[in-house]
């Protein structure tokens, strides 16, 4: 009898196709891209890119953590490990002050960066936003590698999208995490968390503050032979990770 309750081969075989095709775009962009079915694979191809020994810098992303390769990096002391973002139980941060804000100087200069995305297109571009400007500071210049995992869910078709994306679904839902999970009391009073609504404010504890477009890479360069070649990794995941 068919399970006309049961749509999961339907919908997984839709965004495969369409993350296949931001693919395609990416790599025609000289930004390497490829798609893994769920976040075990992400994982398994997440620690695949990373050379043995290598310093691992972080961004704050929920995508990356999900997939489950930060607890296995920390567990197998092989990578010098700089996570601004590491918390205790409680939520609250392991790193507070000038250590903190040291920690995400060593992150940006890090062999690798892991981060996620706030979306990615299906012509090719990553787009992303931050508060205080080290995550996407590292994902433009610093790290020899930057490794972007991003879920199916944050796949739109354009800039115009990713952009009401970011603005109108990630930030509001990411500020409410912060507030909610991590004792950031403050964010409580912005609008966006307040209604879900983004109104672009002028609030003192505005978080979007950053923004960055990836539109494209380099395979090499006369000046630096070996730093551009393959520097940007999408691993793109037929699921719904992160905010």
């Amino acid at each position: 009898m068919v399970d006309e309750a049961n749509t999961r081969v339907e919908v997984n075989a839709y965004w495969r196709l369409q993350a296949e095709t931001a693919v395609a775009n990416f790599r025609r962009r000289k930004l390497h891209a490829e798609y893994v079915p769920d976040r075990q694979a992400a994982c398994e191809k997440v620690l695949s890119l990373i050379p043995k020994g290598a310093s691992i810098g972080c961004g704050d992303s929920v995508s990356v953590v999900q997939t489950g390769v930060l607890s296995i990096l920390r567990q197998s002391g092989d990578h010098e490990m700089f996570d601004p973002f590491d918390r205790n139980e409680d939520g609250s941060q392991k790193t507070v002050g000038e250590a903190r804000l040291e920690l995400q100087k060593r992150a940006m200069l890090a062999d690798v960066f892991l981060t996620g995305a706030n979306a990615v297109t299906l012509d090719g571009k990553v787009v992303a936003l931050d508060g205080n400007g080290n995550r996407v500071a590292a994902m433009i210049f610093g790290p020899k590698k930057i490794i972007i995992v991003a879920g199916v869910n944050k796949l739109v078709p354009d800039l115009d999208a990713a952009l009401k994306r970011v603005h109108q679904v990630a930030a509001p839902i990411n500020f409410r995490r912060h507030a909610d999970k991590h004792h950031s009391d403050h964010y409580y009073g912005l609008p966006c968390v307040k209604t879900g609504t983004c109104v672009d404010c002028a609030h003192e504890q505005r978080g979007c503050n950053y923004l960055i477009v990836i539109e494209g890479g380099r395979m090499t360069s006369p000046q630096y032979p070996d730093y551009h070649m393959q520097r940007h990794q999408i691993v793109l995941v037929g699921e719904s990770l992160g905010l």
